[in-house]
């Protein structure tokens, strides 16, 4: 991943980690030894987009690369505060990633990202109402997050958790807020 590795925060978990094992989850922190595992799933999350370039694949894979360099790079900069957990079901199954920053009174998800076979099972609908209540019961103000335009899938899920639109889209993303009420 280069010379940015991920900011340690010393914090335990929001509360009710139990919810998640409930759900056949578990999260770890994120750290150097999981790059290929992560820059795999970036490119696996991009096959709609490369699908669009007439180049080798090996320009391709070259080409994933340096973007999640630069994505990592760009995550552990801006929100050293966060937490960049590894998500895991069972024992040995690493599926995806959580980066959740709770550092401000408004809580971000800065990234939440699943395997393609980990997807369509409600894992990522549990990550976000386990934040939520951890949210809540922290006093946080909420949660925001941004969205991809183009995934429609992605922003119907966030409005089936109480997550709204606000403002205008900025260039290919909108900003939704969860609050509590």
């Amino acid at each position: 991943m280069g010379s940015t590795t991920f900011p340690r925060r010393g914090l335990p978990p929001p509360p009710r980690i139990d919810e998640l094992a409930a759900r056949g989850l578990a999260l770890r922190d994120a750290g150097e030894a999981d790059a290929p595992f992560l820059q795999a799933l970036y490119a696996g999350l991009r096959p709609d987009e490369m699908a669009f370039m007439a180049w080798p694949q090996a320009l391709k894979d070259a080409f994933l690369a340096d973007h999640f360099r630069l994505q990592h790079h760009h995550f552990v900069s801006h929100f050293s505060g966060a937490d960049f957990w590894i998500v895991r079901t069972g024992v040995k199954s690493t599926v995806g990633r959580f980066y959740l920053d709770r550092s401000a009174s408004l809580w971000r998800v800065i990234d939440i990202g699943l395997a393609p076979d980990a997807r369509g099972q409600g894992l990522g609908s549990a990550l976000l109402r386990w934040a939520q209540a951890g949210a809540r019961d922290a006093g946080a103000a909420g949660i925001d997050l941004h969205a991809a335009v183009v995934n429609a899938r992605a922003r119907s899920l966030y409005q089936r958790l109480g997550f709204r639109p606000e403002g205008a889209a900025e260039g290919y993303h909108q900003r939704m807020a969860w609050r509590p009420r």
